[in-house]
């Protein structure tokens, strides 16, 4: 077990580098200019324009190859403009006003899974008390017979999917919380270099 952990731990530190002053690990991001950090098709300002598509899908398979214990900062290389204050002040708030918009989508996302399973949970105590209730009051006939083991079934139906819904979806909207919460307390750092060197 040591030795896998150990692997893993010279897989991450060979992909993202270590700052040994932070204790974080670093996700690389080299660009020409500013403007390819965000949506081509979006001409808001930089600090309410949209990440690139291709951005979000590069730092989110990053942040699923990093464990979450690790905390993480980005450094952005630009080669092609000179350093530029505003501009990366207006950067950081739109890199952090969409990953606010994202994590709130994701704690309604939880909030409506906890609500529907708690609604499954209420339905099947429901079907599940009516039939029992029903059961010594109906007469013995097939058609009461099917309508207590549906009322049963359902119940049972119900109650699965509730625990189904929360515990098996649930998982992946509390890890993409915690991956949301980590991008929003990382630093980002900016390097600029010269395309000639």
């Amino acid at each position: 077990m040591k030795r896998q952990e150990y692997e893993k731990d010279i897989f991450l530190n060979e992909v993202y580098p270590l700052n040994t002053t932070t204790g974080k690990l670093m996700i690389e991001i080299h660009l020409e200019q500013y403007i390819y950090l965000f949506n081509e098709w979006d001409n808001a300002s930089f600090k309410r324009r949209d990440l690139d598509p291709d951005l979000i899908y590069f730092l989110e398979e990053c942040s699923q190859e990093i464990p979450l214990k690790h905390d993480i900062e980005l450094n952005i290389t630009i080669t092609e403009e000179k350093r530029d204050l505003i501009k990366e002040k207006n950067i950081i708030k739109g890199f952090r006003n969409q990953y606010i918009h994202y994590l709130r989508l994701e704690k309604r996302n939880l909030k409506e899974l906890f609500m529907r399973a708690l609604l499954y949970v209420v339905t099947a105590f429901a079907l599940i008390f009516t039939a029992s209730m029903l059961e010594g009051t109906l007469k013995e006939h097939p058609v009461s017979t099917t309508l207590l083991e549906g009322f049963y079934v359902g119940g049972w139906v119900f109650a699965w999917e509730a625990i189904s819904s929360f515990s098996f979806h649930s998982g992946s909207l509390r890890r993409k919380i915690k991956e949301y919460k980590r991008f929003l307390r990382a630093p980002i750092h900016f390097i600029y270099k010269d395309k000639t060197m």
